[in-house]
């Protein structure tokens, strides 16, 4: 019976929250649940066909230029940025960002408070705990910072308005690509094993229908210093095993994924800081644990729909770099998730 009541009440809840969503802009953690249900019964294939659907409404965003960090979007460059995503799930752009802006973005990481996450085992307390970041004394494995102390950074905002960045996402997305994550975090030294609270056993993100993460490097990462991984060609409808999906959305470990898929489909992204790695985290990925360097990251989310999971509140300020507020004012769709 079991075989017939999961289905039909998934869809309904989906159905349901699909239609609050186009209605009233609202998301419910049972139309989320309901979409990774379908997602992983149906091997990826669900998302591929409600981001069909997403599509027949797109509205080019109609960039003047699509050069920017990742170079320029509309030339041999961007195609085959575009054919490695979709074969392989991400591309890379070595040294993307000057030297310069890497130090800001550090200073600004040395100077601000951070919230300090509970690790494996650990009681997520009421108050959230926040501590500068002492390299030399990681109170634990990852430190988050605060979104809206992010979104008023400069630079960050001059990665938000990157041309290069929102044309990639379009051509991927084959949608106006909504801008509705930022993060930056530190991965420390404090112990060698990996916390899945960090993020560091392999998994795969489904918070919208389809994505593009872009992760920059702000310090060097070496092979201790926790690269990221991720399996190459684990992003594409059934490209993770249904024994592995049947199991939901759930951490793996090392060696049932690389038992699957081959240890020459494991990449580990070590490379120098202002690094960009653009990634389709639908695909299997994690943090390798630190056990050199402490690694500093940043991270933006591009997603063809805000339908899915709610994220905590965060607000754009009024005061704002030309180039993002002339977009904000043109496109304010791509950033609706922050005004």
């Amino acid at each position: 019976m079991k075989r017939f009541i999961y289905p039909f009440a998934n869809a309904v809840f989906l159905v349901f929250g699909a239609l609050l969503y186009v209605l009233a802009g609202r998301n419910t953690s049972r139309a989320h649940s309901a979409m990774v249900y379908f997602f992983c019964n149906s091997g990826g294939r669900f998302n591929e066909w409600a981001s069909s659907l997403v599509s027949r409404f797109h509205r080019p965003l109609g960039l003047i230029s699509k050069a920017g960090v990742l170079g320029d979007m509309s030339a041999q460059t961007g195609q085959g940025a575009l054919a490695q995503l979709r074969t392989q799930g991400y591309f890379v752009k070595k040294q993307a960002l000057p030297q310069d802006m890497c130090d800001r973005l550090m200073a600004f990481a040395m100077d601000t408070q951070a919230f300090v996450r509970p690790m494996d085992g650990e009681t997520r307390p009421e108050t959230p705990k926040m501590a500068l970041f002492d390299p030399s004394k990681p109170q634990a494995v990852r430190y988050d910072y605060p979104v809206d102390a992010l979104l008023a950074h400069a630079d960050v905002q001059q990665l938000m308005a990157d041309p290069s960045l929102l044309a990639l996402a379009e051509m991927y997305l084959d949608a106006r690509p909504r801008l509705d994550v930022m993060s930056m975090w530190w991965h420390t030294h404090f112990h060698d094993k990996p916390d899945s609270e960090a993020a560091q056993f392999y998994h795969f993100d489904l918070d919208r229908l389809k994505w593009l993460k872009v992760f920059v490097y702000l310090t060097d990462v070496g092979p201790q210093d926790g690269p990221h991984s991720f399996i190459q060609g684990s992003h594409v409808p059934g490209g993770i095993p249904d024994h592995f999906l049947k199991r939901g959305y759930v951490r793996l470990s090392d060696e049932e994924v690389i038992a699957h898929h081959g240890q020459a489909s494991e990449i580990r992204f070590a490379a120098p800081r202002g690094t960009i790695i653009v990634e389709d985290t639908r695909g299997l990925h994690k943090g390798n644990p630190v056990s050199g360097n402490s690694r500093l990251i940043l991270q933006l989310q591009f997603s063809n729909s805000l339908f899915g999971t709610n994220y905590p509140k965060a607000r754009m300020p009024a005061e704002r770099i030309a180039k993002l507020d002339a977009l904000v004012k043109e496109v304010p769709d791509v950033y609706q998730a922050y005004l």
